[in-house]
C-alpha cells in the first residue's frame, strides 16, 4: 500500500479506509471479468478478494464523494446528460456548419469557448437526437458537480498521462498523418529514404477537400522520453536520396499548408536533422517533452531550415537581431516549448499529461467548414493552452544584441566573436566558447553564420536549392564556406523534377509600387537603373 496516502484534517475518512479504498480504484477488474460490471457486483467481489474487512457502507460514501455512482442509481434527467455527453458531435451531419459562430468572437478565453460549444452541441441534440434544455443541463452540473471533500483527490487519479493517445480518427475533417505508423517497430528510429517517401504520399491525400485540415502527430509520444521526430538516417551511402526527398516532403508540407491548416502536435523530441518537417507551419503544439538542440558538436546535417533561422528576427520583431546565430552556435542549449513560443515559432502548450485529451478538443474545431478553420483551431488551442514557463533565450537578450548581433549584420565575423568572448570575464562566455572546442564545431558554426548571412539576400526558393546542395556536398566532405554557399543551381533540377511550387514567404506589401515589387523580388533587373534620380522624383517603397 502506498505510504503517501493518509488522512489529513477536513478529510472524513481515516487513513486506513483511504488506503483500501485506493486499493479497490486501482483493481484489476479486466483480469476478473468485471470491466463491464456493476458497481454492486465488483463491490461483492473486492469484499471477497481483499484479506481485509471491507465497511461497504463507507465504500459507497467515498465512491459517492468521488462521483463514482452505479447507473442503476442514476435519475432519469441524470442518464439523458449523460447521453448528451457521450454523443459524438465529431461526426453528427451538419454539427460543422454551427461552429463558425462557436469561434467566431474575440473573448478567446476558456469560459467563452466552452460555453458557446455547449450551447451549440445542445442545440444540435434538442433538434436533432431528444429534447434537452441547455438552461436546466447547466444547472444540474451545477448542482452534481464533485466536491473536492478530501485533499487527497488527485492520488485517485492515474498517474502519467490522462489518455495513452487521443483518438484521431473520429474527427473525419481531420486527415491525421502519424509518424509512428511510418516509422513502424524500427528498433533505431530514423527517417530513411523509404519512411519520408510514403510519408510524402500520405500528405499527396490530404489535399482531397473532405479533408479541412491536417493534424502531423506521433502516437507514440506517450512512452517516456519520447521522440516525435527522429533524425534523418546518417547512413552516408544515402544521404544525398535522403536529403532531396526530406526536401519534397517539406515543400509539400508546405504547399499544404497554403491551402488548410496544417497542426502540429510535437509531444516529445525533435532531432535537428528534421527540423524542416517541423518548421513547414507555424501552428505547433508543444508539451513538457518536446526539446530540440540545434548544437555545432553533435550536427550530422547542420545547414537544415537556414532560411527559417535567418528570417527570424525579421519576421518577429520581438525576436531581437542575433538570435539565430547565437543559437545556431550554442553547444549546450536546448530549446524547449518556453523558448519556441518565446520565438513565436509555436501557438501553444498544454501539459504532457493533458496533451490527448486537449488534442481531441482542439481537433473538434477543425469540423469549422473553410475558410474559418484554421482561425477556429488557433481559438480552440488558445484555450487549452498553458504557460509553458521563461524563455532561457530571453535572459540573454542584452548579450545577445552586444555580442550576436553585430556578426549577423556581417560586422565580425566568428573569429571576431571567438576573440570577444575570450576576453569576458564571465563563466557564460567560456561555457558558449566550447563550439570551439573541436574543428568540426567550428566549421559548421562557421559555414552556419556564412550560409544565413547568403540566405537573407535570396528568394525562398533559392535558399532552399542553397540549403539542398549545402547538404549534399557537406555530406561528401566539403567544408569551405565559399564553395557550400556558391550560387547554386534551380532547385527543380536538384530534386530531378519538372517543377516544385515552393512556396515564397516574401509577403506582398498592400500598395506597394509595382517597380518596388519587381526590384524587391529580383534586384539584379535594376542593376543598370539610376535607382537615386528616380526616388529624388519620386519616393518608391525600394
Amino acid at each position: 500500500m502506498s505510504s503517501q496516502i493518509a488522512q489529513v484534517e477536513g478529510c472524513e475518512f481515516s487513513t486506513e479506509e483511504l488506503q483500501l479504498f485506493h486499493r479497490y480504484y486501482k483493481y484489476d477488474w479486466t483480469a476478473h471479468g468485471l470491466e463491464s460490471a456493476s458497481v454492486n457486483q465488483r463491490i461483492d467481489h473486492f469484499v471477497s478478494a481483499v484479506d481485509l474487512p471491507v465497511d461497504t457502507a463507507r465504500l459507497r460514501s467515498w465512491l459517492r464523494t468521488m462521483g463514482i455512482i452505479d447507473e442503476s442509481e442514476k435519475s432519469d434527467e441524470a442518464k439523458l446528460y449523460d447521453r448528451f455527453e457521450q454523443y459524438d458531435f465529431a461526426a453528427a451531419p451538419g454539427f460543422n456548419q454551427m461552429l463558425a459562430h462557436v469561434y467566431d468572437t474575440s473573448d478567446v478565453t476558456k469560459y467563452a469557448i466552452d460555453e458557446r460549444m455547449d450551447r451549440a452541441k445542445a442545440q444540435y441534440y434538442n433538434d436533432h437526437v431528444e429534447p434537452l434544455e441547455y438552461e436546466k443541463y447547466r444547472e444540474f452540473k451545477i448542482v452534481n458537480a464533485p466536491k473536492p471533500v478530501c485533499p487527497y483527490q488527485d492520488l485517485w487519479d492515474s498517474k502519467g498521462t490522462d489518455k495513452e493517445a487521443a483518438d484521431t480518427l473520429k474527427f473525419a475533417n481531420v486527415k491525421t498523418i502519424d509518424i509512428a505508423e511510418f516509422l513502424g517497430s524500427q528498433t533505431d528510429q530514423v527517417l530513411t529514404v523509404d519512411v519520408v517517401n510514403r510519408m510524402l504520399d500520405a500528405v499527396k491525400l490530404a489535399y482531397d477537400q473532405k479533408y479541412f485540415a491536417v493534424a502531423l502527430v506521433n502516437s507514440q509520444c506517450s512512452r517516456p522520453e519520447p521522440m516525435f521526430l527522429p533524425a534523418l538516417d546518417k547512413s552516408p551511402e544515402n544521404s544525398t536520396e535522403l536529403l532531396k526527398a526530406a526536401m519534397r516532403l517539406r515543400i509539400e508540407l508546405q504547399n499544404l499548408n497554403k491551402t488548410k491548416p496544417v497542426i502540429i502536435f510535437a509531444n516529445g523530441m525533435v532531432d535537428a536533422s528534421a527540423l524542416g518537417l517541423l518548421l513547414c507551419s507555424i501552428d505547433i503544439v508543444t508539451s513538457e517533452m518536446f526539446c530540440v538542440s540545434c548544437s555545432p558538436t553533435q550536427a550530422t546535417y547542420p545547414f537544415i531550415s537556414l532560411y527559417d533561422w535567418a528570417c527570424l528576427s525579421d519576421r518577429q520583431s520581438k525576436v531581437a537581431k542575433g538570435t539565430a546565430e547565437y543559437i545556431l552556435c550554442n553547444p549546450h542549449l536546448v530549446l524547449r516549448s518556453a523558448e519556441w513560443n518565446a520565438l513565436d515559432l509555436g501557438i501553444g502548450f498544454v501539459s504532457h499529461r493533458k496533451f490527448a485529451t486537449s488534442m481531441e478538443k482542439i481537433l473538434m474545431a477543425a469540423s469549422c467548414p473553410p475558410p474559418h478553420t484554421r482561425d477556429a483551431l488557433r481559438k480552440a488551442c488558445a484555450v487549452e493552452s498553458m504557460y509553458p514557463g521563461p524563455s532561457k533565450i530571453n535572459v540573454w537578450a542584452n548579450e545577445i544584441q552586444k555580442f550576436f548581433a553585430p556578426l549577423a549584420e556581417g560586422k565580425i565575423t566568428l573569429l571576431d566573436l571567438t576573440s570577444q568572448l575570450q576576453k569576458v570575464e564571465q563563466p557564460w562566455a567560456g561555457k558558449y566558447l566550447a563550439f570551439a572546442n573541436t574543428q568540426k564545431s567550428m566549421d559548421i558554426a562557421n559555414a552556419r553564420v556564412f550560409g544565413m548571412q547568403a540566405a537573407r539576400s535570396l528568394q525562398y526558393s533559392q535558399a532552399l536549392a542553397m540549403e539542398l546542395s549545402a547538404s549534399i556536398m557537406w555530406s561528401q566532405g566539403v567544408t569551405d564556406p565559399d564553395v557550400l554557399f556558391s550560387s547554386p543551381p534551380l532547385l527543380t533540377t536538384l530534386l530531378d523534377i519538372e517543377s516544385i511550387k515552393a512556396s515564397n514567404t516574401h509577403k506582398e506589401v498592400s500598395g506597394e509600387c509595382p517597380f518596388a515589387r519587381m526590384y524587391r523580388k529580383n534586384p539584379e533587373r535594376f542593376k543598370n537603373v539610376d535607382l537615386k534620380s528616380i526616388a529624388d522624383h519620386r519616393s518608391l517603397n525600394l
